[in-house]
């Protein structure tokens, strides 16, 4: 929380206009934290009160700070310097979560013209593993408004994108596990794969063996293994 005096020279009476404004980057925050993702917190302010300037935040839990909350330390020095040079239209900065895990910040004043009204700050938890990062990003994310959603006939260089997207994220995800033998890592790959749904789409066979360096036949094998007994377990 910044300094009261400091706080008290930010505060604006704000015109319908400036609530208006204000009011537009609501989505904007909602859109942005659905865009990158659960490690990414937005969050919004409001100078009509800066004792109490957040007005929104999304995927608050890394920093756990609420709507109601004053202005922080770094957002109160951003919007000083924006006051002396108007021009300063956004900070970046390294801040820090809640536990203390390090977070890529960016800090950008809203105005009305030249009259500052608020502040939108976006933060990343650098902490994220790459596996998890990369996973925010799959094309394969079935769910919400940022689902996946393919042409009815995709080009064939779509398709083969779309395919080895997700088989790098897999790759990755097996080769990284421990506890998976040298010798089962194909087939744990073939059944990720299918899981997700990536075999429906016509062709995945044939790139998939391509970069695993398999036959196709052997693709369909495990494919058949895992359909005929792994699922059949797994409903047991």
């Amino acid at each position: 929380m910044g300094d009261a005096k400091d706080l008290e020279k930010l505060a604006v009476k704000f015109t319908p206009a400036d609530h208006k404004i204000l009011a537009s980057y609501h989505s904007t925050a909602e859109a942005i934290a659905m865009f990158l993702g659960e490690y990414c917190e937005v969050s919004l302010h409001s100078l009509e009160n800066p004792h109490k300037a957040l007005v929104k935040i999304v995927n608050g839990r890394h920093t756990n700070r609420e709507p109601g909350a004053a202005l922080t330390e770094q957002g109160l020095e951003v919007l000083l310097e924006a006051r002396e040079d108007p021009r300063r239209g956004f900070v970046c900065c390294t801040t820090s979560s809640s536990s203390g895990e390090p977070m890529r910040s960016i800090f950008v004043v809203l105005r009305n013209e030249e009259k500052a009204i608020g502040l939108l700050n976006i933060s990343f938890n650098m902490a994220v593993s790459l596996a998890e990062f990369i996973s925010t990003f799959s094309l394969y994310q079935g769910v919400g408004p940022c689902a996946a959603t393919f042409p009815s006939k995709p080009r064939a260089s779509t398709i083969e994108e779309m395919v080895e997207i997700s088989l790098m994220e897999i790759v990755r995800e097996v080769s990284d596990d421990p506890h998976i033998p040298n010798h089962e890592k194909n087939k744990n790959i073939v059944r990720r794969l299918d899981e997700k749904g990536v075999f429906d789409i016509k062709g995945a066979v044939r790139v998939v063996a391509d970069h695993l360096k398999l036959s196709k036949f052997t693709v369909y094998s495990y494919l058949r293994e895992y359909r005929v007994n792994g699922r059949d377990a797994a409903k047991e």
